[in-house]
């Protein structure tokens, strides 16, 4: 009997190892703080890379629902930023993009 594992070369084992990392990794970034129907509210760093990984994360979540993100407010401290979004019909939300 030949262990699974060690067929290929052990590339299945390596296959699952990277599945598992990346599923790992997939929780990394900034996640909704908040998330109800259509709104959206994420509390990151007060930074551009952190202010970015908040809109990206929006636009993801309502693009899985086939509509855009439209950022309604926010407000930061020295430290931290609370920024809101909400997900709208492309056609709505034209009128609130610029």
């Amino acid at each position: 009997m030949t262990d699974h594992y060690l067929d290929n070369n052990g590339k299945d084992l390596r296959r699952f190892c990277l599945f598992a990392l990346l599923l790992a990794c997939a929780s990394c970034g900034i996640q909704p703080l908040v998330m109800q129907g259509n709104y959206l509210t994420y509390e990151h760093p007060f930074t551009d890379a952190g202010a970015e990984s908040a809109r990206a994360n929006a636009e993801w979540e309502c693009k899985t629902r086939k509509q855009v993100a439209v950022r309604t407010g926010g407000a930061c401290s020295l430290t931290l930023c609370t920024t809101h979004f909400q997900c709208m019909e492309p056609a709505e939300a034209k009128q609130y993009q610029q």
